[in-house]
């Protein structure tokens, strides 16, 4: 009778757990049908009309950016260049559940058949709730299409890297495809072609491994040396790209070294100061310690087979968030701006919890620890503890309610497309808007201005085809 009752409290407990997170998840979902295109947008949608796919990907390249990958993309599944606003609404969706679904890949290929479906999608919630509670600016990671392509899809494909390379890793030499090879190339080569912080996390990643492979066994691993070389390869693609040279000439603060390195350092070590010192993050760590060691405590030590010394890999954690700070203010001679700041905390986050399991791994392996699991009634006083803490602290996930229950998201919506309908039927070619009301706290909207000539209002000209939309001074 107690074991069934155990039982039943068990699926009860995780049952919560599981609605609770799905709960912290769900506004965004939402939101995605109330939000509209801004600034870059437009940009990158104008430009491909105008010049053609290729075309428009030859002048990014030579003229502002190297970032090869988020250009294409953006100047062909951008929903703006067919004119659509509903599929804009549609693809921010789609990329929320890119992100979630893809941390459902990787815990499957982390715990393989070791526990349920449930607790797959638990670990899975879990870990979307912390980036999305603790992200330093979702309007600008989600729900602007422009930066979610350029950053948050980098963030995706980086994931489902990580899994192919577990997967690499565990998988016996000769068994070893070349599709597992070719897709992981071409992760590399995509992620690097993204965004500048992806790209050289990326490579010092790569690079570092297979050195450290090399130095450890004295044998070049011919697979390693190719995610190498892909990696170089497309880092020199984008530094090198003319158009990444002309932009650095805009920032004559930039290549500073000494003054990169110290405020780099300073920076990084406040940011992880204030991550550590959260609530939520040291409540499913306590968790996640407990329930990852419950998951390997089956094996036998020598059944480990992913096995590194902490001091090499928080090393190597802590050189790649560095290097993440170090981007901006090497090539920017400034800090590092909130849209960047995501993928840095993403990169947090993913090592915070990569570094657990190889700590765990490494200890067991070597018959050094031993865990005292929590019992099951303990995880549900722990989630209420983060229950209360999300119910009194100011966060991204409160402020996502907050601009559904107001109306405010939907009110935002309904303006702007009486502003579209208006547009549309204006026979004029220049013409005159209302100002918005209200713009909802979890969106990036960049309106438009007085001044015709200004960029946005020139963009907006274009896409609406009309010489002119002006907002009244």
């Amino acid at each position: 009778m107690t074991m069934n009752l155990r039982k039943i409290f068990n699926a009860s407990s995780d049952t919560a757990v599981f609605f609770f997170l799905l709960f912290t998840i769900l506004p965004f979902l939402i939101l995605s049908a109330y939000v509209h295109p801004s600034w870059d947008d437009f940009d990158y949608s104008e430009m491909a009309v105008k010049h053609g796919f290729f075309h428009s990907q030859y002048l990014w390249y030579e003229t502002w950016s190297g970032r090869y990958f988020s250009t294409a993309v953006l100047s062909s599944i951008n929903p703006l260049v067919f004119r659509s606003i509903a599929g804009y609404k549609i693809i921010t969706l789609i990329f929320i559940l890119l992100f979630i679904y893809s941390v459902y890949y990787l815990v499957t290929n982390i715990a393989l058949d070791k526990i349920s479906r449930k607790q797959k999608l638990i670990c899975t919630l879990s870990f979307c709730y912390l980036f999305f509670y603790g992200m330093p600016t979702v309007n600008l990671g989600l729900f602007w299409l422009a930066s979610a392509v350029i950053y948050q899809f980098a963030n995706i494909m980086m994931i489902v890297l990580a899994a192919l390379f577990i997967k690499f890793l565990l998988i016996e030499k000769e068994k070893i495809s070349y599709s597992l090879i070719a897709s992981i190339c071409l992760l590399i080569f995509a992620i690097e072609g993204s965004n500048e912080v992806s790209m050289l996390v990326t490579t010092i990643f790569f690079l570092i491994y297979f050195i450290g492979d090399f130095v450890t066994t004295r044998k070049i691993n011919k697979y390693l040396l190719i995610f190498a070389a892909v990696a170089v390869v497309s880092c020199c693609l984008v530094y090198f790209a003319p158009g990444n040279n002309y932009r650095l000439t805009k920032s004559p603060e930039s290549h500073q070294l000494i003054f990169s390195l110290k405020n780099s350092a300073s920076d990084l070590f406040k940011f992880i100061l204030y991550r550590i010192y959260n609530l939520p993050l040291l409540i499913f760590t306590v968790l996640f310690i407990s329930f990852y060691y419950k998951l390997i405590s089956d094996k036998k030590p020598d059944e480990i087979k992913i096995i590194t010394n902490p001091v090499y890999s928080v090393s190597m954690y802590l050189l790649l968030l560095f290097s993440g700070i170090f981007v901006s203010y090497w090539s920017l001679g400034t800090y590092t701006p909130y849209r960047t700041l995501n993928v840095i905390y993403f990169i947090f986050l993913t090592g915070w919890f990569a570094n657990i399991i190889l700590t765990i791994n490494y200890l067991y392996a070597k018959g050094k620890i031993k865990i005292r699991l929590i019992p099951e009634y303990a995880f549900v006083i722990l989630c209420i503890a983060v229950l209360i803490s999300f119910l009194k602290e100011t966060n991204s996930i409160k402020t996502a309610y907050r601009d559904l229950f107001s109306g405010k998201a939907e009110k935002f919506d309904a303006q702007l497309n009486e502003r579209y309908k208006n547009i549309y039927s204006n026979n004029s070619d220049t013409v005159k808007i209302d100002s918005l009301k209200q713009i909802p706290d979890s969106f990036f909207y960049y309106d438009i201005g007085s001044d015709p000539e200004g960029k946005y209002n020139k963009l907006q000209s274009e896409y609406f085809n009309k010489k002119f939309i002006i907002k009244p001074k």
